[in-house]
């Protein structure tokens, strides 16, 4: 299994994975010539795309989704609730391409298996995936204000996670949003301090997990030198070993390969 973030951030987000030959993306939240760019650096063909997952509807995940399914004819994989909420922003999605996720795992192309869980986060509906090829198990919780027992059950046994690191509080508290937005932020309904993020990893640790990507950083409350030095203090205290990368703001990530538990 191949994956690589197209990017993160309020500018936009999209996650791109591969197996087998089938190729999908988690939210598309840039335009269309954008993700198609963005995917040719990676050597990706947008139209060998084959379904495209939506977190939920904020415009930093949808922006390009509607354009990219019209254009190339990719199914889109999205709850009802939000749907409702976008469906003036996607604009017309031909039936035969708009499939609504419950609450219940299904499977892509007969290789991805895909385990959806809600999050809190300040959205219709929000999602978390957990997605598994065979032995190989990888999860994206991108916009989360809190990490509840639900979810952390979903997020055991992974070999890679891809989480955010949005914000430093203190940092935070001194910018110049005004107090209601900063309020949003550091609640349970927006999105995970750096300090947060990395009590995670300390909480659900194991000795397969391969790498850890920490993404989603705000460009006005967070820098990459202090996520870096949080994660790694909160590591070294809890004598975690674990690979990290820090995906600065509006930054792509190589194409990492996932090797699973069993292959070393």
């Amino acid at each position: 299994m191949k994956v690589a973030i197209l990017g993160s951030g309020s500018s936009g987000n999209s996650i791109f994975i591969e197996s087998n030959n089938h190729k999908i993306l988690i939210d598309a939240g840039f335009s269309g010539k954008k993700l198609k760019d963005k995917l040719n650096n990676i050597n990706v063909d947008i139209s060998k795309v084959n379904a495209l997952l939506i977190t939920h509807e904020h415009s930093d995940h949808i922006l390009g989704a509607g354009i990219i399914s019209r254009k190339y004819n990719i199914p889109i994989y999205i709850t009802r609730e939000s749907y409702e909420s976008s469906k003036d922003k996607l604009g017309k999605i031909e039936n035969s391409l708009l499939n609504f996720i419950s609450d219940k795992n299904f499977n892509l192309f007969n290789t991805f298996n895909i385990y959806p869980f809600d999050v809190m986060h300040d959205a219709t509906r929000t999602l978390g995936y957990r997605i598994e090829v065979e032995n190989k198990k990888i999860g994206i919780i991108t916009d989360i204000g809190y990490v509840d027992n639900y979810s952390k059950n979903f997020l055991k046994n992974l070999n890679l996670l891809i989480i955010e690191a949005n914000y430093d509080y203190d940092m935070l508290m001194q910018n110049d949003y005004p107090w209601q937005l900063k309020s949003r932020v550091k609640s349970n309904n927006g999105h995970l301090s750096n300090d947060d993020a990395a009590k995670l990893i300390c909480d659900i640790y194991h000795k397969n997990i391969e790498k850890v990507y920490f993404v989603h950083m705000s460009k006005d409350s967070n820098t990459y030198d202090l996520a870096y030095t949080t994660i790694s203090s909160k590591f070294n205290e809890n004598n975690i070993n674990v690979d990290f990368k820090i995906i600065n703001y509006g930054e792509n990530s190589e194409i990492y390969y996932v090797k699973g538990e069993n292959n070393g």
